[in-house]
């Protein structure tokens, strides 16, 4: 077995996703309240983590301030591991204890490697996932999952690909590292002890006298001594994953980058169920308003993140906000199958057999979900009754001619016939063709029609009505 380790050391931090003004997460009890974690400008700003908040806020009048989630740090660990499930299907959490404060994933990537093509383009597809998702990780790989997680604690991202290795890599980490009672680590010091190499140094016996038997089991398991079993992470059915933003955001575009970050969660999530989502629910919480609400459906499910973002980008272009947003959130609760042709290794979308459907998803996120339409035939002569809206179809399923008994009919058609000043000057191209329709509708038409040309050259369509005697133009020619 091989694991790769993810280690988040500031997951408190980006799971609010960027912030350029100075920014930090506080923590601590409510009467001292000290920094947790900070962002480069709060860095710049002098803030150190440990400092208290009224210290931190003396130096930077301007500074933004978060408390710390222990909630939300669990569920963001658990929509990477949904993430993460696209790459192996044995994806393990490492979360916060009394005796390790760290956030990670493990993941079994043995089965995998052939498939991603090879250790190498692995980690690097994981790393560069990570980043798109706003993450600066550290990955460990190791042969043990405990090994794999001390390697990318202490920063060494160089895989162990045996035993052998890896126990050249652990020795001169430091005891630091080790999830221990803080009893337990001090007694180490004291018996001088400064590395992994140190205690295993030790006689066995007498450092099971002096010591809790947890130490050495410890060890064992990260040296792969012991067995070193641990438990799956199985995704819920439904996707619902929530970004508090840092600071309330005003425009839109601003709310890009979280919406992108919810995407390719889902995006990993999806590939993990050889799925697509068809139908989701973007929704931007308002401070003392009712959260703004936009739902996207898709003409075929898709997990092209792109396609996702450009079509909810052009709907928030539209929308009016009521007040500043505090957080944003996506809901998608079914994943249907993708068709055959979409189950590429690589690419999300094929050459051009769905451009169509990009391009109606596209203008009816633009123009609104009505405003976009499919036409068919109906058998009615009436000109302005003879066809029907339906849903849009693919150009190949479209019918493109009129039924071949039919004279020359123009492609434009007047929303309403337009009446001619004067009658039409003798000689007409072509008519009269006759057509008396309607009276089981109490829509009659008496018409004669014929086709006329303009000094200008355009071709009309145009009709007597035998009723009134009016001329009337019904249609432009191309």
């Amino acid at each position: 077995m091989l694991w790769l380790a993810i280690h988040l050391p500031h997951l408190a931090l980006e799971l609010f996703g960027p912030s350029t003004p100075p920014f930090v997460v506080s923590a601590g009890p409510d009467n001292r309240p000290c920094v947790h974690a900070r962002n480069r400008a709060a860095a710049a700003a002098g803030i150190q983590r440990g400092m208290t908040l009224s210290a931190a806020r003396s130096l930077c009048a301007t500074l933004a301030v978060r408390p710390r989630n222990a909630a939300a740090e669990q569920a963001a660990l658990e929509q990477l591991a949904a993430w993460a499930g696209q790459y192996t299907s044995q994806v393990s959490l490492q979360l916060p204890t009394a005796t390790q404060p760290h956030h990670g994933l493990l993941l079994e990537i043995g089965g995998s490697l052939q498939l991603f093509g090879g250790l190498a383009a692995l980690q690097e597809q994981i790393g560069a996932g990570l980043h798109a998702l706003g993450y600066h990780p550290r990955l460990g790989i190791a042969p043990t999952p405990l090994g794999a997680w001390l390697l990318a604690r202490a920063g060494d991202t160089q895989p162990a690909g045996d035993r052998a290795e890896l126990t050249r890599r652990l020795h001169p980490l430091p005891i630091a590292l080790l999830e221990i009672r803080e009893q337990t680590r001090q007694t180490l010091r004291d018996l001088g002890l400064a590395t992994l190499g140190d205690c295993l140094r030790l006689p066995r016996a007498g450092l099971a006298r002096r010591l809790t038997p947890d130490l050495l089991i410890y060890l064992d398991r990260a040296f792969g001594l012991l067995p070193d079993p641990r438990s799956h992470y199985t995704p819920p059915a439904a996707f619902n994953a929530r970004i508090a933003l840092p600071a309330e955001v005003e425009n839109s575009a601003a709310l890009l980058f979280p919406i992108r970050r919810l995407l390719l969660e889902l995006v990993g999530l999806l590939r993990a169920r050889s799925a697509g989502v068809q139908e989701l629910l973007l929704q931007l919480e308002h401070h003392q308003h009712a959260a703004s609400r936009i739902n996207l459906g898709l003409l075929q499910p898709s997990r092209d993140a792109a396609h996702l973002l450009a079509l909810l980008r052009e709907r928030l272009e539209r929308l009016e906000l009521p007040a500043a947003v505090e957080a944003v959130s996506v809901q998608a609760a079914r994943f249907p199958a993708l068709d055959q042709d979409h189950r590429e290794l690589f690419a999300e979308r094929s050459d051009g057999g769905n451009d169509w459907g990009a391009l109606i998803e596209r203008l009816r996120a633009r123009l609104g979900h009505e405003a976009v339409c499919g036409l068919r035939l109906h058998a009615d002569h009436r000109p302005e009754h003879g066809w029907r809206e339906t849903a849009p179809m693919p150009p190949q399923a479209l019918q493109t001619t009129a039924p071949a008994s039919l004279p020359p009919r123009p492609l434009w058609l007047c929303a309403t016939p337009a009446a001619l000043a004067t009658p039409p000057a003798q000689p007409l191209l072509r008519g009269p063709e006759r057509i008396e329709s309607g009276w089981w509708d109490g829509r009659d038409a008496a018409r004669d029609y014929f086709i006329a040309t303009t000094p200008q050259g355009p071709r009309l369509w145009i009709y007597r009505d035998r009723i009134t005697g009016e001329w009337l133009t019904q249609g432009l020619f191309g």
